[in-house]
């Protein structure tokens, strides 16, 4: 947590540590796909109950309820310090990649905590995008079918979450046709994303599509 805000947050190491500031296990997962596969990482470095970087500036939760009360100068500090510039760099790599000529896979790696409130998830894995763009679709299906074939793990596609709900990728699709932009999130269970079988399974099933073009990876 960036020291000048470090006093909103006093109290709250629990909360901080917990799904609700951050991804466990995300990062790492990121790492070792974007090391094996040589594709460009972006990595935001604080948590999202700061500012949440995959929301809309539009939306409600872009501000957690220890940043909501802000003044809109410090609010505005943080999008122009923290969000923007996370931001416009994927965007602008994605761009230059296109301008090259190349379709660009964005996967975007998240976890998710397997118990929402008192609910047992049964997804393990779940592979999110928007089903009205047709490389989008094709990749998950074939990822899917894929790791059902090779694992035990739950596959589920648009699960936990939709693929179409508000997040960066959905805002990408906006900026870049169907065949030059590809926005995939890929979401892990907490209860099994620390696995080195699972980091190995990741890495096996990627290497595994053809498809798969200029990769850029942020966790």
């Amino acid at each position: 947590m960036p020291h000048i805000f470090s006093s909103y947050f006093e109290g709250a190491a629990d909360v901080l540590q917990s799904h609700e500031g951050w991804d466990p296990g995300a990062l790492e997962l990121a790492e070792e796909v974007a090391l094996r596969l040589e594709a460009d990482l972006f990595v935001y470095d604080y948590s999202r109950l700061l500012i949440e970087v995959n929301r809309s500036l539009w939306h409600p939760r872009l501000f957690s309820n220890y940043t909501i009360g802000l003044d809109e100068s410090q609010k505005g500090y943080l999008i122009s310090t923290y969000y923007q510039p996370y931001r416009y760099s994927i965007e602008e790599q994605i761009r230059n990649l296109v301008f090259e000529g190349k379709q660009v896979v964005h996967l975007s790696i998240h976890s998710f905590t397997p118990n929402f409130f008192g609910e047992e998830r049964t997804v393990e894995i779940g592979l999110l995008y928007d089903p009205e763009r047709i490389h989008e679709q094709n990749y998950c299906v074939h990822w899917q079918d894929w790791l059902i074939s090779h694992t035990s793990y739950q596959v589920l596609l648009n699960e936990p979450y939709k693929g179409t709900d508000d997040g960066f990728t959905t805002y990408l699709r906006g900026c870049f046709s169907v065949d030059q932009y590809v926005g995939i999130e890929l979401e892990v269970s907490q209860g099994i994303i620390a696995n080195q079988d699972l980091k190995l399974t990741v890495l096996d099933s990627l290497k595994s599509l053809s498809a798969l073009n200029s990769p850029a990876i942020s966790g």
